[in-house]
């Protein structure tokens, strides 16, 4: 029922001496009050004091303003009221709002309306009863209202109470008032649910525009809706914040949108002609309107416009917190807020598995409540007028489905859709060409611009999404769109993207009715052999809500700050299930719980059952939502001892190998039970449990902030001023494939834990003209790791039999076939994620450099001739198809500076190694050396020279290297971490290692040189003067060097003489390890990395190595091909340049046998290949291709078409979908590799990119060898236990790793 406070009938005046039925006369009622005390009058008639009497007729409407008396806490205990004078106190409402009632349990209190909403219950005048805004446009509707935001910290305090007693601005005057819930009032208002925090210290840190990693900042309002500082009292110990994750404060978020971050973004310098104070650039302009343009050249003012806090401060994220309203725009969306935001229940969402048995409400926003003033066809009505702690998951994820990889989406099996698969459904058959004011109002309505090119940008299509789902052939959408976004379900699949039945059993025929099966209600279907599984959590599959594992204290908080979710959460797994070694004690034991932890027998269900009860040796729980019948459901829970227990019903073989293995020795032994638990492999205290019974991980690679200078906009938090510029969110790849491990966070114990990707952004800019000036740029955390951030998290994904993860998901098999998984889980990165963006940068040799556009600028960012470029823009694609599928645009430059000219007047430049990395270009020229040049304004149409070697001068810089023949250039890592950064011990980051400060050159003549580059990436221009700092040839032995491949600290050179490693663990002392040569390795041209294999193009074909020795390869196998120029390993196939024989596609799943899986020429077409790279947008892998005479070629490799895209390694489909040609005869030889974004640590174990946690962070190497090494030996697994039953040893020909 809609909450009284905001009817807009017009109510009748009824004589006061009606009475309905049994109940008692005001007049009783008022005598009964009279008769008390007056120290104990009801709030209510003393507020009615402090307000002058109501003049006569016509009666105009109450509005508070200007200086009042505060609202005082009642001394008076409402628990003792009695039923008359709770009527006494609702006697003006009830005439109108019939069959209302109080909104707590029936016998428990007594309470009338205005002892919660205030306002006047003596009069049956609307206008005089009612509280009235300040805006009463606002609140014209009697629903909530649509994204009012920050409107609610402008209205007196008296009418945020009459709106909604619950709301946290006054809930201690009501829900918190002497007798109720102080309590629990108090605790609400300092929670995560309500402050935030976890989201915004991440985002600033990993983004580089703080340089605390612990957060502070956080949301929260005083009475008169001020932004506060929040503290936790009394002051945290040294030990509580560093093991227990509380944080002493936190301060508002900062209303400026200017700050020194720590990233290298230089297109957000404001620019003026005198240094800016903050917020104003030039002194003589009014603020937020300068004069000069976004991003000038140069330094600019030392007043950054940082889009980080510009996002967190005006684009729909988290918002809004407890601290507002829902936006009630959109099913999932709708919400009161505060207390009220959890305990009073809205129609978001139809399934019941999510909704329970307020599914029927709808996803609407619909009131159910007989009340006559409510009326039953508008939004932003609760579905009745009570409260309730039967909260279902659908209330949950109202605010917990930001991000869409988060852990509510996963638990109900689902994730973001990825704006690609079954995309002819959700996007219009005419391509949109939207105005500017259709762009704000969908900016509004959905933080992702992508959505304006779709129909889901309509809030009526949207509603009805779910509805596609019978016809839909490889999705299945969710009821639930909160923010505007759509979300798909995840289905069990194998590793080449095949649907599973429940037997792990290949689905034939794949089609839609079989999907729409897995959908059903888990009460409404069976596991039937040949049918999907629906990979939602098994808690929810059996009938729990969120509210039947978080408790009181995990919902409320305990009114300490945290500055992470994890560690304001005090269950833990094995407080329900028990460990190998004993069952549930039934009391919390996790980082918040208190001392002794909460004892869950004494817990309560909304029906007064208890929620656990112990009978014999089971545990069974009763549920808070669900029910079987008209009893609350119940079932047994799973104690982990009983599966391993020979004889018991519950005894799983499998479970029992994972919680006994160990080694004893050099054999693995299981089954019996060590009297030290630390000795098993899998001990509780070594791993989460999340680690092994996940069934899946949602990642989200990349997300694209594009800040828009000319464009107000609204902040959604503190006092919603309006401002100039805007950042919106664009999500770009979404995987369900990846699974990772790491090291957990310091609260958390640094535990084993699976890992997901968390913040890769890239970020772009538009000046005041709206042109874009500035794209696609990676960001530097505070202490210098690279910005593509990873955190370790909780899936909530556990399924049974059919869904935990096996042996060889972590483990070395015994099949050989996992080595690319092993590389995704170890987070060593995969090649198959990597971001290439925009622009396609080719090494064209004479002819210089290209800067190739191979996708849109708008969003979504389809590449150009893609299945999905011909679904969202058909105009383009159409146009792209007629001039033959010749890319149009590029930006070129000679490869050489305007002085050469007249300093070398016959020396030409041969660009032959490219790669990109942040604002800069590296280029090996040949005779002309190494050259960077500054490509941050690659998207600038306002420089006449977008390629330019001296961003400020070309006497204040030097960005030239002069070298004999440089041939190769690379920096270890396509991310960018700064080892040149001082790091806060606070932080508890891993150092980023000294090998990631040069730039390394592959010269013919010189062999190895190292320059030094962590200038590059401080962002200040001025102190970029390159020189050379190390020359590395000794006795010739690098002669030839052409080609430069990074493992950890080690480089593998291809030189004259063969591969030739060195070991740069002391870049500035390079010592040769090996050589790997004749007869094996003739004339090699390329390496690339995989785990524990190299990948080696040599004269003869392709070439592998076994590195798990990284110091001493081995040879291991070779596939003969002709002409092979270049390899590209992107999980389990390499991607040969096969010159004139196209590109040859190897099976390397089992690298010691390679084989030919397709040979792809376009019908003849590609026959000069030189260089592949891969680079996947949004759902769809592509390869782009360095031709020779023929130009770039980019080859779609995959689609949602593609059989298995989904998987971890579909088989690619290719087809030839764009060419763009060079002038003058140019010569495509090189492509520059796209951004990494799976690859957290390097094969040495150094740590590349930040995680999200204190503490946390990727396995070092000794840690990483643990997993498939044993006193320096390999070991393999089966997923079978009778692989091990005998008492697997470790092979004694297994090859022995040097320390």
């Amino acid at each position: 029922m809609r909450l009284i406070a905001r009817t807009s009938l017009i109510l009748l005046t009824l004589c006061s001496g009606n009475s309905f039925a049994g109940e008692p006369t005001l007049k009783d009622a008022l005598q009964k009050l009279k008769r008390r005390d007056p120290a104990v009058r009801p709030a209510s008639m003393r507020q009615q004091e402090l307000v002058p009497p109501a003049p006569a007729e016509p009666l105009k409407p109450r509005v508070h303003g200007g200086p009042r008396e505060p609202l005082r806490l009642d001394e008076f205990s409402l628990m003792r009221q009695t039923s008359e004078e709770g009527y006494a106190k609702s006697w003006g409402c009830v005439q109108c709002h019939k069959h209302t009632h109080d909104m707590h349990k029936a016998g428990t209190t007594h309470l009338g309306c205005v002892d919660c909403h205030g306002g006047d219950a003596m009069t049956t005048n609307k206008w005089q009863a009612h509280v009235q805004p300040r805006f009463p446009d606002v609140w014209a509707s009697t629903g909530n209202p649509v994204r009012s935001y920050t409107v609610l910290n402008h209205e007196c305090p008296e009418f945020v109470r009459f709106v909604n007693p619950g709301d946290l601005r006054i809930a201690h005057l009501s829900c918190g008032t002497a007798g109720c819930h102080p309590k629990e009032t108090l605790e609400v208002k300092k929670s995560m649910m309500t402050n935030g925090c976890m989201l915004w210290g991440a985002a600033l840190y990993n983004n580089g525009a703080v340089p605390k990693k612990r957060s502070r900042y956080g949301e929260s309002y005083s009475m008169n809706g001020v932004p506060q500082r929040l503290q936790t009292v009394p002051a945290p110990s040294e030990y509580e914040m560093k093991y227990k994750g509380v944080v002493p404060f936190l301060d508002p978020l900062p209303r400026f949108e200017v700050t020194q971050p720590g990233n290298v973004l230089r297109s957000f310098e404001r620019g003026g002609r005198f240094r800016g104070e903050i917020g104003i650039p030039v002194r003589d302009e009014e603020p937020g309107r300068p004069r000069t343009r976004l991003a000038v050249r140069g330094l600019g003012t030392e007043n950054r416009t940082d889009p980080v806090f510009i996002g967190l401060q005006k684009t729909r994220l988290l918002d809004p917190t407890l601290n507002f309203l829902g936006t009630n725009d959109h099913p999932g969306d709708y919400r009161s807020s505060g207390c009220t935001a959890c305990h009073v229940i809205y129609a978001n969402d139809r399934s019941p598995v999510h909704s329970g048995p307020y599914a029927s409400a709808g996803n609407r926003g619909l009131s159910q409540n007989p009340d006559p003033t409510i009326p039953k066809n508008e939004s932003g009505h609760p579905i009745k007028h009570e409260f309730t702690t039967a909260i279902p998951t659908s209330q949950c994820i109202v605010c917990h489905m930001h991000p869409g990889t988060n852990v509510l989406n996963s638990i109900l099996g689902m994730m973001w859709w990825d704006n690609e698969t079954d995309g002819e459904f959700m996007y219009p058959p005419q391509q949109k060409y939207p105005t500017a004011e259709e762009f704000i109002r969908s900016a509004m309505n959905n933080p992702e611009e992508g959505s304006l090119r779709g129909k889901w940008s309509d809030p009526e299509f949207l509603a009805q999404t779910a509805d596609l789902n019978t016809q839909l052939k490889h999705s299945q959408f969710a009821d639930f769109h909160g923010h505007g976004w759509v979300f798909r379900a995840v289905f069990k699949r194998d590793r080449e993207g095949h649907l599973l039945d429940h037997k792990n059993k290949t689905i034939e025929n794949e089609n839609t009715a079989k999907l729409n099966y897995a959908m059903l209600h888990p009460d409404c279907r069976t596991e039937k052999d040949g049918l999907p599984v629906h990979f939602m959590d098994i808690h929810l599959e059996k009938g729990m809500h969120c509210v039947d594992c978080h408790f009181k204290q995990d919902n409320h908080g305990n009114t300490k700050l945290y500055g992470e979710v994890r560690a304001a959460i005090e269950i833990a797994c094995e407080d329900c299930h028990g460990t190998a070694y004993a069952r549930a004690t039934l009391r919390t034991s996790g980082p918040a719980a208190p001392e002794g932890g909460t004892d869950l027998e004494v817990l309560t269900t909304p029906s007064g059952q208890p929620r656990f009860r112990r009978i014999a040796n089971k545990i069974i729980q009763t549920a808070m939502v669900e029910t079987d019948g008209d009893q609350p459901r119940q079932w047994d829970i799973p104690q982990v001892l009983d599966t391993i227990t020979p004889g018991h019903p519950r005894y799983n073989e499998k479970s029992h190998l994972a919680k006994t293995v160990r080694f004893d020795g050099d054999e693995i032994v299981w089954g019996t039970r060590p009297r030290d638990s630390a000795k098993c492999a899998h001990d509780n205290n070594k791993m989460t449990c999340a680690a092994c019974h996940s069934s899946w991980n949602p990642s989200c690679f990349g997300c694209h902030l594009v800040q828009r200078a000319n464009m107000k906009m609204p902040n959604l938090h503190n006092g919603g001023e309006v401002t100039r510029n805007y950042t919106s969110y664009n999500f770009q790849t979404l995987r369900d494939d990846v699974y990772m491990l790491a090291k957990d966070g310091t609260v958390t114990k640094n535990r084993i834990s699976p890992v997901r990707s968390a913040c890769a952004v890239h970020v772009g800019s538009y000046n005041n003209n709206r042109e874009s000036i500035y794209v696609q740029q990676q960001t530097i955390s505070g202490d210098g790791l690279s910005g593509i951030a990873f955190s370790t998290n909780v899936p909530h994904t556990v399924r049974g039999k059919d869904g935990t993860k096996q042996c060889n998901d972590c483990h070395l098999s015994k099949d050989e076939d996992n080595n690319a998984i092993m590389a995704q889980l170890l987070m060593h990165g995969t090649n198959y994620l990597n971001f290439m963006g925009r622009y396609c940068w080719v090494g064209a040799g004479e002819h210089g450099l290209e800067a190739v556009v191979v996708t849109e600028r708008d969003e979504p960012q389809s590449v150009i001739g893609s299945t999905m470029h011909k679904i969202v823009y058909p105009d383009f694609f159409a146009e792209h198809i007629e001039h033959g599928g010749e890319l149009a645009h590029s930006h070129e430059h000679p490869g050489r500076d305007v002085s050469d000219r007249v300093r070398h007047p016959l020396r030409k430049p041969n660009i032959q190694s490219l790669q990109a990395r942040g604002e800069y270009l590296y280029a090996a020229c040949g005779e002309a050396g190494l050259r960077v040049f500054d490509v941050a304004f690659i998207d600038h149409k306002g420089f006449s020279e977008r390629i330019v070697t001296a961003p400020v001068s070309p006497f204040g810089q030097q960005f030239y290297v002069a070298t004999k023949n440089a041939r190769f250039v690379t920096a270890p890592a396509t991310t960018a971490p700064d080892p040149t950064r001082k790091q806060d011990p606070e932080n508890e980051e891993s150092p980023v290692h000294m090998l990631y400060a040069y730039l390394y050159v592959a010269d013919a003549q010189e062999g190895l040189i190292l320059v030094g580059a962590g200038t590059l990436l401080d962002g200040d221009p001025t102190n970029n003067f390159l020189k050379r700092d190390v020359t590395f040839n000794p006795n010739g032995i690098l002669c030839g060097a052409r080609h430069i491949a990074f493992a950890g600290t080690y480089a593998y050179i291809c030189a004259d003489i063969g591969i030739v490693v060195v070991d740069l663990s002391t870049p500035t002392n390079p010592r040769i390890e090996t050589v790997i040569g004749a007869p094996f390795v003739n004339q090699p041209n390329a390496v690339q990395f995989q785990f524990r294999y190299a990948f080696v193009t040599d004269c003869e074909g392709l070439k592998i190595l076994d590195v798990t020795n990284l110091a001493a390869p081995e040879p291991k196998a070779s596939l003969p091909l002709t002409d092979a120029r270049n390899v590209y390993v992107a999980r389990t196939y390499a991607y040969v340049a096969g010159g004139h024989n196209g590109l040859v596609i190897v099976d390397v799943k089992n690298p010691l046998e390679p084989k030919i899986d397709q040979i792809y020429n376009a019908d003849g077409c590609i026959n000069d290949l030189n260089d592949v790279k891969l680079g996947i947008t949004y759902n769809s892998e592509f390869a782009y291709l360095a031709d020779g005479h023929n130009g770039l070629r980019v080859v779609q490799l995959t689609s949602p078409e593609t059989p298995g895209n989904m998987g971890f390694s579909p088989r690619p489909t290719p087809w030839l979908i764009s060419t763009k040609k060079f002038a003058k005869d140019g010569h495509a030889l090189c492509i520059a590799e796209g951004v990494d974004r799976d690859r957290a640590v390097d094969e040495s174990g150094n740590q590349l990119s930040v995680f999200g946690r204190i503490g946390a962070r990727p396995f070092n190497l000794e840690e990483q060898r643990h997993l498939y090494q044993h006193n320096g030996k390999l070991w393999q697994v089966s997923n079978e236990p009778d692989f091990f039953r005998s008492g697997y040893r470790v092979p004694k020909t297994s090859l022995t790793v040097r320390p």
